[in-house]
């Protein structure tokens, strides 16, 4: 009696999985099937909630009869129960049309087999044993997380989030899941392909740099936006963007005071962002020119400051503000010789103090840079003097920067002592310094565009 019921039973199951089948092929072809429900967003089915209710993610449901959209929502639903149930498993046979797997323990019973039903796309749990006998310490998960699972469950904390550092990441996929013992470089591998699902490929974005540059030049008209590629290999190399509304900006509505500084990029490639920034009539910031750079050396520095000449021409009594950056003085002395060089002095004096420390120093230090007058600023020097002889002449060596308001021209009338502006800059980019070349460059162009917008709206506004 009881092989009897199986037989019907079985001749049931094997008439609804006809009757299935045959639905699907009536309702779609297999090409709409699939472009319906991809990989990309597929997740599994029960026989008896239909063949299009979703199931959760995070603990997918795998018992018998359980059906999945595709072979490959299967697999990923099998990793993610054995990652949350902290066992390892192998798969005795992986086929387009079957799967059979086993705990990775030999004496453990636990087994798992699902084959492709009538519709030749879902899947369908036939066998499952889920009892385990190995003792936990023997079956962590740990195995499962491969790199293609991690960039899954992170890619939106990417897309959200921008950048995440790899100890974050690791912290938190611990926290949720329990994982040990992962590798560094799995993690690592994780984010990359996360990534790539985010942005696509950074190299083919390196081919799309001369299409950049052709946009931006036909929106905006006579702005100064060049790149160049190594002479070598022909790789990408350096992308500069002057604006013709930041150049005519700072020009006509601009004390002539710029400040110079390099930051760090983080995509897959880094390389170094430059940029000159200025302060507008209300002191506020105003980004004059931008570039992207493999780093920060004198032919870099050289090389901005030439277009930022052909962008902007002799500026008369033109400031330069810097923190004496790698090859930055030699470069404003060739492209800019009768520019006024400026050092930023929270720079200089954190260079002071590693020799000569103390409070009483640094107070004479920053009163001598903050005395307007010739007289107090050499007041103040020769306190130092008495202090520590060696200390003044560490200052004194600094005679090809102006440092003291005392030494500052009178075209450029500002009393900034720091490269804050510069600074701000950093800040005012943020997420872009992440992305890729391509995103980068217009993320920025995209923000100067907003805050250029909101100025403008505001002093429309304003009467007398």
């Amino acid at each position: 009696m009881q092989a009897e019921k199986d037989t019907e039973g079985d001749a049931r199951e094997r008439t609804e999985d006809g009757e299935l089948g045959e639905a699907c092929e009536n309702v779609c072809s297999e090409s709409s099937y699939h472009e319906l429900y991809s990989s990309d967003t597929a997740q599994f089915v029960t026989e008896n909630d239909g063949p299009f209710d979703h199931h959760d993610v995070e603990d997918p449901n795998i018992n018998v009869g359980i059906k999945f959209q595709n072979i490959d929502c299967f697999r990923d639903a099998l990793r993610q129960h054995a990652i949350r149930k902290e066992f390892s498993m192998k798969y005795l046979r992986s086929e387009p049309s079957r799967v059979t797997a086993k705990c990775a323990d030999p004496d453990c019973p636990w087994r798992i087999h699902a084959s492709v039903m009538h519709d030749k796309v879902t899947f369908q749990i036939k066998t499952h044993n889920p009892t385990h006998t190995c003792s936990s310490m023997n079956r962590r998960g740990t195995s499962m997380a491969s790199a293609e699972w991690i960039s899954n469950k992170i890619v939106d904390w990417l897309r959200h989030e921008g950048d995440i550092p790899i100890s974050h990441i690791k912290k938190r996929l611990q926290r949720t899941y329990g994982l040990d013992n992962v590798p560094y470089h799995r993690y690592w591998r994780g984010k990359d392909k996360g990534n790539f699902k985010i942005w696509g490929s950074y190299e083919d974005l390196y081919a799309l740099v001369p299409s950049m540059r052709a946009e931006l030049l036909k929106r905006n008209k006579d702005s100064i936006i060049h790149y160049t590629v190594d002479d070598v290999d022909h790789s990408f190399q350096r992308f500069f963007v002057c604006f013709k509304a930041s150049s005519s900006g700072f020009i006509n509505g601009c004390r002539p005071f710029i400040g110079l500084d390099g930051c760090h990029l983080k995509s897959k490639y880094l390389g170094s962002l430059l940029a000159a920034t200025a302060m507008d009539g209300n002191s506020g910031l105003f980004p004059v020119a931008y570039a992207i750079v493999e780093g920060e050396n004198s032919s870099s520095w050289q090389w901005f400051l030439e277009y930022l000449h052909e962008a902007i021409g002799n500026v008369n009594g033109l400031v330069f503000m810097s923190d004496r950056g790698k090859g930055l003085d030699d470069a404003v002395k060739i492209v800019f010789p009768q520019a006024e060089h400026r050092a930023c002095m929270r720079h200089l004096y954190k260079n002071f103090k590693r020799k000569y420390p103390g409070e009483f120093l640094e107070r004479l230090v920053w009163s001598a840079a903050r005395a307007y007058t010739p007289q107090w600023h050499a007041e103040f020097m020769r306190q130092i003097e008495v202090v520590s002889k060696e200390a003044l002449n560490y200052l004194l060596a600094e005679k090809d920067h102006c440092w003291s308001r005392a030494m500052f021209g009178e075209t450029a009338r500002c009393h900034y002592l720091t490269n804050n502006m510069s600074e701000s800059f950093n800040a005012f980019v943020g997420d872009a310094r992440f992305k890729p070349i391509i995103y980068c460059i217009d993320a920025i162009r995209q923000k100067l565009m907003k805050i250029m917008h909101n100025r403008r709206i505001k002093a429309q506004q304003w009467t007398g």
